[in-house]
């Protein structure tokens, strides 16, 4: 339908003596424009997260509850992949960019780019949610910037545990929350089970997210993510907050920097062991019916895979 409106425009401009000119290709530099995409995804997905809890926060219940925070990172999540599946795959997390990594589905060069644009996106999301509730966090906290107490407001932007949580369970949670993303991921691309619907894509990873939340979220927050955590952290750190964002919690700053790529090692590696390897073909599966059509038929391209390597 593209390629005839296109050709469509191309005859009548031709007609009224009109020069036709192609689109043209501003960014050939494939790691530039990857870098782009990922940054822009993950601060689309990172202010609508932040920006929920912040609503939340400073309105003290009158403007959503728990739910609500659920909701605006799932939704933000799905957004994200809008912008930029297509290009980047939309990870937005280091843990999902070095897990495709591992398992040979990014190349191990574009890990930086990934990490990199995820933090720039998260950092400068950070910053836009605290220009836009600075007067909001301000009047709720009365201009203290604390990490913890009644009136903390660190939590807006990175994650804290809760106060019975010990390091050790902290680290588990963080390592089998990130497991769960990644197994349900590596379902929802998997061509050979039963993968989302085509379009579908960002719907289904937001549903994911949300689903986490509310059932893995109360312990620590659900970071699931390095750099969605670390950047908005060292953001805090710079912005009034101080060194108590890495002091807080015995130290857990580096618990959802260090646990998240584990887990999500471990999650599609159990999905793979368990389930993808042990696919039949594709003709014993439908009798011996792809075998023919692909004897009949030119052989099609892979649909692109938005949840792991876009090469």
């Amino acid at each position: 339908m593209k390629d005839l409106v296109q050709s469509v425009e191309l005859g009548v401009s031709q007609r009224k003596g009109i020069k036709a000119t192609r689109p043209k290709v501003w960014l050939k530099n494939e790691l530039v424009r990857v870098g782009l995409a990922e940054s822009l995804c993950t601060y689309v997905m990172m202010v609508f997260g932040l920006g929920s809890v912040a609503q939340v926060v400073t309105g003290q219940g009158a403007f959503g509850q728990y739910l609500s925070i659920n909701l605006g990172f799932g939704l933000g999540v799905a957004m994200g992949i809008h912008v930029g599946g297509k290009v980047s795959g939309a990870h937005m997390n280091a843990a999902v960019s070095f897990t495709m990594c591992t398992f040979g589905r990014l190349t191990w060069r574009m890990l930086p780019v990934y990490v990199f644009a995820q933090l720039l996106g998260s950092f400068l999301a950070a910053g836009t949610v605290y220009a836009v509730y600075y007067e909001a966090i301000h009047d709720y906290c009365g201009g203290n910037l604390t990490v913890t107490g009644v009136k903390a407001t660190a939590g807006i932007f990175a994650t804290y545990p809760a106060p019975y949580l010990s390091l050790l369970a902290g680290f588990i949670d963080q390592v089998f929350g990130t497991a769960m993303l990644l197994l349900c991921l590596m379902a929802l691309s998997d061509q050979k089970n039963k993968p989302a619907a085509a379009g579908s894509e960002p719907v289904a990873v937001g549903l994911l997210v949300l689903l986490i939340g509310i059932s893995l979220g109360s312990n620590s927050g659900y970071a699931i993510n390095p750099t969605r955590d670390i950047a908005p952290r060292v953001f805090t750190a710079v912005a009034g907050w101080g060194a108590d964002v890495f002091r807080a919690g015995n130290g857990w700053w580096w618990v959802p920097l260090v646990a998240p790529p584990i887990g999500g090692v471990l999650g599609a590696g159990v999905y793979k062991a368990l389930v993808e390897l042990h696919h039949p073909p594709l003709s014993e599966q439908d009798g011996g019916l792809v075998e023919e059509l692909e004897e009949e038929t030119a052989p099609l391209e892979k649909p692109k895979n938005i949840f792991g390597s876009t090469k």
